[in-house]
């Protein structure tokens, strides 16, 4: 959470913020609780640490970083059902889900406007960024992701960067990774946003995708792949909640819930292990088709 003031169009911009991510959130939180019976949540289990604290954009004037430095160096750690860390931070019955986040929307909206340059000189080079966002019983915490290893967290008027470890590799950490890179860019489907993603896709789908890409087609044809295959989306999604692996051999399938703020929908993604790595081989829609199938040039 965080403490801070700003003008009347950022204040604005949060009470709209906060009501449609009410709703959403709280759509989400009964999607994990009640859904299909075969969805069941992930998170990276993985301990984070604070490295350093600098004063918020927002603070008053005059407002210094605590002298005892009262969370550097200190651990945080992420659990399917709680969090680990110093108060206020720790919370029990905690629920997730990741967000994309644009400037405005960035520490609950308290950055001063302009948001995207208060942005910049915290040193947030992309935007918009993807946040874990953190439900609990004592409020709502948002950990903006820099990168997979760095996040930043605004608490009492101080912007804390927090870093950790690289993870073990796992068909959900590739999946996350996959999408952390392509929710925070161009969604659109062309080569370029496909390179992008390509070293979390197997060579096969990285070459069913290059033939798609060659096979001429009329302009004024629709063509077979209209949106985003990626989240199966034409509308892009803002948020998502990936779900446990299911593993079989050196085979996997990952689940992920998606939300636009008016709907939600699921995806499949199906992963392949090449050596010690997972990437992503597939993709499964609801009714059963696939991406690959999707790639296939149609019938003559």
């Amino acid at each position: 959470m965080t403490n801070g003031r700003s003008g009347a169009l950022t204040r604005a911009f949060r009470r709209r913020w906060r009501a449609v991510r009410r709703t959403v959130v709280a759509s989400f939180l009964f999607l994990a609780a009640h859904g299909a019976g075969a969805f069941e949540a992930w998170l990276p289990q993985a301990d984070w640490r604070f490295e350093r604290g600098v004063v918020a954009p927002w603070a008053p004037a005059k407002t210094q970083v605590p002298t005892d430095r009262r969370l550097a160096g200190k651990s945080l750690r992420f659990t399917p059902t709680r969090v680990e860390a110093p108060e206020p931070l720790a919370c029990a019955a905690a629920r997730y889900e990741f967000v994309l986040t644009p400037a405005p929307g960035l520490f609950q909206g308290s950055l001063p406007p302009p948001a995207e340059q208060a942005a910049r000189r915290l040193g947030i080079a992309h935007l918009p960024l993807l946040s874990l966002q953190v439900t609990c019983d004592n409020g709502l915490f948002d950990y903006h992701l820099i990168t997979s290893r760095k996040a930043l967290l605004g608490l009492d008027n101080v912007v804390w960067t927090l870093s950790r470890a690289a993870e073990a590799e796992s068909p959900e950490a590739a999946t996350l990774n996959l999408l952390h890179v392509h929710m925070t860019h161009d969604m659109v489907f062309d080569a370029a946003s496909v390179a992008r993603k390509r070293a979390y896709l197997t060579p096969g789908l990285r070459g069913a995708i290059a033939d798609y890409f060659k096979r001429p087609r009329p302009q004024d044809e629709v063509p077979p792949i209209n949106g985003d295959p990626f989240t199966d989306s034409q509308e892009y999604p803002d948020r998502f909640l990936p779900g446990r692996a299911r593993i079989d051999g050196a085979r996997a399938s990952v689940p992920i819930r998606l939300g636009d703020g008016s709907r939600d929908w699921q995806v499949e993604v199906l992963l392949l292990r090449e050596g010690s790595r997972w990437r992503v081989d597939d993709l499964r829609y609801p009714g059963g088709a696939t991406l690959r199938g999707l790639l296939q040039p149609a019938p003559s």
